[in-house]
């Protein structure tokens, strides 16, 4: 009988044992991530609305909340849900500092519901949070209340001309930067904003965004007084605004 020989395969060796190696090594890192990765320093950057201590106490959350490595890989497929906040990153400076970096949600202004919360809005009139804490520097609006259910992240469910109307004055505000402390809508669409001692009485929403650009150019010329801009009468053909000062005893 002819003994079968095997013929050894430098090839085959390496490939096998590559196989049996790379487990090991991903072991090896994930067991020194774990070990190397105490967290001993927190740094948090991009928040103004809600506190560094209570971001993170959100985003390091669990039985290994102080192993880096676990936050990082935690907060990366589950993000933490963190109240005015839009998006959450967490990396690692080093092997014993966390980085918390947050994108919060644009409050533009704000309503009050049945419940007494505070609905905040972005320039858009969209829903960004719900919450019992008055923060940042959103402008109260009023009149536009409503029954309808309110959700987050969603238009806010009133009337579509008071929002369409709501978010002109949003966007044009901050463009022009108009100081604007109070926003009201009167029970048949008048507007009138609370501008510190100057009232704004804008009349209907027409020509609102003339109306508003008009209010910019004022305002520094009626600086210290205090009394209501009319601009009820406003149109293409009158632009005159008549000032009604405050009378003084």
């Amino acid at each position: 009988m002819r003994e079968e020989k095997h013929h050894f395969s430098p090839t085959r060796f390496y490939a096998v044992n590559i196989i049996f190696l790379i487990p090991l090594i991903i072991l090896a890192f994930i067991v020194f991530l774990i070990l190397a990765t105490n967290v001993t320093a927190v740094e948090v950057n991009g928040n103004s609305l809600i506190s560094d201590a209570e971001i993170e106490g959100l985003v390091m959350t669990g039985k290994y909340k102080n192993n880096g490595a676990f936050d990082v890989i935690k907060n990366r497929f589950r993000p933490a849900q963190i109240p005015f906040v839009r998006t959450t990153s967490v990396s690692l400076k080093n092997f014993h500092t966390l980085v918390i970096s947050v994108k919060e949600k644009k409050l533009s202004g704000y309503v009050r519901d049945s419940k007494n919360n505070y609905v905040y809005l972005d320039e858009n009139g969209t829903v960004t949070e719900i919450d019992q804490r008055l923060l940042g520097n959103a402008i109260p609006v009023e009149g536009i209340s409503t029954k309808k259910k309110i959700t987050e992240g969603a238009a806010y469910p009133a009337a579509e001309n008071r929002i369409k109307a709501l978010s002109t004055i949003f966007k044009t505000a901050k463009n022009q930067d108009i100081a604007i402390e109070g926003i009201t809508f009167g029970s048949s669409g008048q507007i009138t904003l609370d501008c510190g001692s100057i009232t704004a009485s804008l009349g209907t929403a027409d020509s609102l965004k003339e109306k508003l650009m008009r209010l910019a150019n004022i305002l520094p010329k009626v600086e210290g007084k205090s009394g209501i801009l009319h601009f009820e009468d406003y149109t293409a053909d009158n632009t005159d605004i008549v000032f009604e000062k405050t009378k003084t005893d």
